[in-house]
């Protein structure tokens, strides 16, 4: 059953923002949001959340282009929404602190609860930021020093909305950590920065199912080390299987590493520089990555990139795996099974000529 709708929330959410929409008046009206908002702001009214879910409908080109500016999918978007109550005692918003409860992720509950304390979550406020208040022990998270209320009200992969007590404060500080007295910097010490390099590729791998992966990346201490002048740039590739084609090595601890490692390689390869013929050497020794491509779908050691740069910067980029790039011996073993062949060598061609046509990528 729909929630009653409250005047007072429509007017103070109405006449807060109408200063930001009038600047626009002469301006062509933008596009419709995309139906994952719509359905949001449906299923926000429809559990009584009538307010966030009328600024989510006059604010949603502002927040679509936020995101597409902060994310590589901008139909990726978390939406932390209080209740009426609150935009009833708080008065008028602005914009920035409106922003503020979005984020360009889509973050599970999952996800949320396996961020350490202080971990820093992006949002799309340009002058604030959020980061997680709660330990591991807590029955509740909190964001902010505010709890987030059960389970998510909407979930279609890509929006995910939770409901949470009351706003964001726009003047939070982040908490300063204890440190050992005795601790002391010196040249035998490591120094580490206090949030990995890696912390935002996990948060994307994990929203897009690669949480086997993203945990991996969490583990590599490399990510914490603090960078100076002196140090060479960190580049590097990863190619991600999704969790399903890495569960089988759950139970077999001692392969770990090499698991890991030879999904990596030590430099940057854009999908663009994948070009069919190309090797790429990785952390493995003797076991090289051969790209083949056909109608722009790519394969490494014949398996399809399913999700090509799902995530990139300037030092580092994640390709999305249908499985796990199999061993030489493998590949051999396998074709020897398939193909009734007497031996096996490293040189191993892969037919790929049956492969369905993924332009769109």
């Amino acid at each position: 059953m729909a929630a009653s709708f409250n005047p007072l929330s429509f007017f103070i959410i109405f006449s807060s923002l109408l200063s930001f929409s009038t600047s626009q008046t002469t301006a062509p009206p933008p596009p419709p949001p995309p139906q994952s908002l719509l359905n949001a702001a449906e299923t926000l009214s429809n559990s009584g959340y009538v307010s966030m879910s009328l600024t989510l409908e006059l604010i949603s080109d502002t927040i679509l282009s936020r995101a597409t500016k902060h994310s590589l999918s901008p139909s990726a978007l978390t939406i932390f929404t209080p209740p009426d109550s609150s935009f009833v005692n708080f008065g008028q918003p602005s914009l920035s602190h409106l922003l503020l409860h979005f984020s360009p992720l889509s973050l599970s509950l999952s996800s949320l609860q396996s961020l350490p304390f202080l971990s820093k979550i992006p949002s799309l406020s340009p002058s604030s930021s959020l980061y997680i208040t709660s330990l591991a022990t807590d029955l509740q998270i909190s964001i902010n020093n505010v709890k987030i209320v059960g389970s998510p009200i909407y979930d279609d992969g890509y929006v995910v909305v939770f409901a949470i007590e009351d706003f964001f404060s726009q003047n939070f500080t982040r908490p300063t950590t204890n440190q050992n007295p005795n601790f002391k910097s010196s040249p035998q010490c490591i120094t580490f920065d206090p949030f990995s390099r890696f912390y935002e590729v996990s948060l994307m791998l994990k929203s897009k199912g690669y949480l086997i992966m993203a945990s991996f990346l969490e583990l590599q201490l490399i990510g914490f080390l603090k960078i100076n002048n002196d140090s060479p740039p960190l580049k590097l590739t990863v190619f991600a299987p999704m969790d399903d084609a890495i569960v089988g090595y759950a139970g077999d601890f001692s392969e770990y590493q090499q698991l890991f490692l030879r999904h990596l390689v030590p430099c940057v390869w854009y999908w663009t520089d994948l070009n069919n013929g190309t090797e790429i050497k990785n952390y493995v020794s003797g076991f090289n990555m051969m790209i083949k491509k056909v109608n722009d779908v790519a394969f490494v050691n014949g398996v399809e990139i399913t999700y090509p740069d799902l995530y990139y910067n300037d030092w580092l980029v994640v390709h999305g795996l249908q499985s796990v790039i199999p061993l030489p011996d493998e590949i051999d073993e396998e074709m020897g099974e398939n193909f009734g062949m007497g031996e096996s060598n490293n040189a191993v061609n892969f037919d790929v000529s049956m492969a369905p046509d993924h332009s769109e990528f």
